[in-house]
């Protein structure tokens, strides 16, 4: 069985620098959890090289697997897409609005559908590079669409989800126009994490009051 590892960013970065694209590893401590598992068990890794303009070149992305010592899949990302969906809905509607400073959220329309559309972008990619034998384990609140993606495309895959940032009460998480869809779209995984008992259970008076669907703990 492969593990496949799902993030925002891959465990490495790919920029430009004075006209010519370089490869730097990563930090970080998913990287430093992730990496050895992947390495050891011939896994693979799907997410963005952090260039947001730049196609990446099938073979740099070889040589870049050869180096990590599992396989490394590209999501491209567009200028727009980083402006709306990283900068924008990630980090300025559902980062502040978990962390409780909902005074600093910005409920914009334009960011939330460039959101979903690169939830789309990494699903087909993941997709196209994985079989229903797969477990894919995708992380944290830049893809909580993606588990219920994947579910229509791949309906007897293995999916886990985990969240790296609280999740907020109830009241807290009802304040977003579209809580139906971002709740609908992690319980798309077989299995979900959370870091404590709280946020479970905030989770779960989530599902209660915005589904109207009872979980049994």
């Amino acid at each position: 069985v492969r593990l496949v590892a799902v993030s925002n960013r891959l465990p490495i970065s790919i920029r430009r620098d004075k006209g010519e694209l370089m490869v730097r590893p990563g930090s970080g401590g998913l990287i430093t959890a992730l990496a050895p598992v992947l390495r050891n068990r011939g896994g693979l890794w799907i997410g963005w090289p952090g260039s947001d303009g730049d196609s990446i070149p099938e073979e740099m992305m070889l040589q870049a697997s050869k180096e990590a010592g599992y396989d490394l899949k590209s999501v491209h990302l567009n200028q727009e897409d980083v402006q709306l969906y990283y900068f924008g809905f990630s980090n300025e509607t559902i980062w502040p609005l978990f962390h409780d400073l909902q005074s600093r959220c910005k409920f914009n329309p334009q960011y939330w559908y460039r959101y979903q559309m690169v939830n789309e972008k990494f699903a087909d990619a993941i997709a196209l590079n994985t079989s229903e034998k797969d477990y894919i384990w995708i992380h944290d609140y830049h893809l909580m669409l993606l588990p219920g993606l994947l579910r229509d495309r791949l309906p007897e895959t293995r999916i886990i989800y985990f969240l790296h940032t609280p999740f907020p009460s109830s009241e807290l998480f009802r304040l977003l126009p579209w809580r139906r869809e971002l709740v609908q779209g992690m319980l798309g995984a077989d299995l979900i994490g959370f870091h404590t008992y709280d946020y479970l259970r905030h989770f779960r008076a989530t599902i209660q009051r915005v589904l109207g669907v009872e979980t049994d703990r």
